[in-house]
């Protein structure tokens, strides 16, 4: 039977939200934008009354924050962003990814987070597989393709590509931060969460990590 380890980015592997970084990074504050930013404004505020779901609001506010960036090119921002995200990962993430490959672990980054700047953090941080919010280009816009990688469909993913009958559960490990991952991690026999004391308090069976 197969042993994985499963690792979630935002607030696990980084401290931050890595959508809310992108925004920062790239959403340019200037009088010519204040359209998007008044659009963007919008949109959450529909997001939040439930208007949108999760996916749909994920999708506009890519192309909100790039159709207001300096670079107008995705996959340079993807270049650029990728690059930045890897040098905010905590030290202690990086040790426990290296000591589980080395014991042979498949390692799993499990993600909400769109495909286009995580594939490449996949592939530097040495994982074997990338499961998350997939994205394509159509008409020089970023559209998401299938389910939204978060909560109840996180774990339905991981269990699309995972069968139950072939991994040892129980021995094998799952690394995330947020309540919404308690299904995901009830699953495994090693479950961590990261630097969360509230949620940990709550879920008595997860190990608490306090990750630098």
């Amino acid at each position: 039977m197969e042993l994985i380890a499963i690792f979630d980015f935002d607030g696990t592997l980084i401290k931050r939200d890595s959508m809310v970084l992108f925004f920062l990074r790239y959403f340019n504050f200037s009088w010519k934008n204040i359209p998007n930013l008044f659009q963007l404004t919008l949109e959450t505020i529909k997001f939040f009354l439930k208007i949108y779901s999760q996916k749909k609001y994920k999708e506009k506010f890519l192309n909100l924050v790039i159709n207001s960036s300096k670079i107008k090119d995705p996959e340079k921002i993807a270049d650029d962003f990728s690059e930045y995200l890897l040098r905010l990962v905590f030290k202690d993430a990086k040790k426990e990814i290296s000591k589980l490959k080395e014991n042979g672990f498949e390692l799993v980054l499990l993600s909400a987070s769109p495909d286009f700047y995580l594939e490449k953090i996949k592939d530097s941080l040495g994982f074997s597989k990338l499961i998350c919010t997939k994205t394509n280009m159509k008409n020089g816009k970023i559209i998401i393709s299938g389910e939204d990688c978060y909560g109840k469909n996180k774990l339905k993913m991981l269990l699309d590509e995972y069968r139950r009958e072939n991994v040892n559960w129980g021995k094998s490990y799952c690394f995330a931060d947020n309540k919404s991952d308690k299904h995901l991690l009830s699953l495994f026999g090693n479950a961590f969460v990261v630097n969360n004391k509230r949620f940990k308090k709550d879920n008595s069976n997860f190990e608490l990590l306090i990750w630098k």
